[in-house]
């Protein structure tokens, strides 16, 4: 049974969802703020985000740029946004498909399953050593062993994932985690590695995948 997060902050909009879901055999949770989201999706598994782009306390489209700089679980946009400028921006900072308000149940389920079926289909999972993370059930686990990681420790472990057996500078992760007001301050960096270290290396002082290349960055390694 999937599993989805709706991001949605009308009231009467969220009952609707919520009854429809429930009704295709799908569990449900509800947020009406962006925030509320994050702090779901860090403590639950879920298989797809249904996202309006007009929350309580950010804009969508800001939310789906942080979202997507550490998940790749799938995000249906639902908006009374019409235009195509803003469909293309919701596309490009990664949405996966976009769905304008008013739209019937059918058309949604429809669109519902084909997204699920896409994210089935493939194994995503990627693998170092013991270690294995699904970026779309945002997943981490170690001997099989499921690691509960903070927001920012998955980013750059993802990241460390993505560019395999390359060398990754500090600055290259601080823009991409915190953004690029945060560049020439590594020692954001040296924390949060040392953290994944501890979680994820048998050996946190002597580690073997997870390594420093001096003043320069950090690489993972087989």
């Amino acid at each position: 049974m999937a599993n989805i997060l709706v991001l949605e902050d009308s009231p009467p909009l969220q009952s609707f969802l919520k009854t429809l879901l429930k009704a295709s055999g799908y569990d449900v949770s509800l947020c009406a703020k962006g925030l509320d989201g994050f702090a779901l999706l860090s403590e639950q598994q879920f298989d797809l985000v249904l996202l309006d782009l007009g929350l309580l306390d950010m804009d969508g489209q800001n939310w789906l740029l942080e979202f997507r700089q550490w998940s790749l679980l799938p995000v249906l946009v639902l908006s009374a946004r019409d235009g195509e400028t803003e469909k293309v921006t919701a596309l490009d900072n990664g949405a996966n498909d976009y769905i304008t308000k008013p739209f019937s149940a059918n058309e949604l389920l429809a669109r519902i399953r084909v997204l699920l079926r896409a994210q089935s289909s493939p194994n995503m999972t990627l693998q170092c050593g013991d270690i294995h993370i699904d970026p779309h059930k945002h997943v981490v686990k170690k001997d099989g062993q499921s690691i509960k990681l903070t927001k920012k420790e998955y980013a750059i472990l993802l990241l460390l994932f993505q560019q395999k057996d390359k060398v990754l500078t500090h600055n290259a992760i601080l823009s991409q985690v915190w953004g690029e007001q945060y560049i020439n301050r590594p020692e954001y960096v040296r924390v949060h590695i040392g953290q994944l270290r501890q979680k994820l290396e048998d050996n946190a002082a002597n580690p073997k995948h997870i390594l420093t290349e001096p003043a320069v960055g950090y690489r993972l390694v087989d």
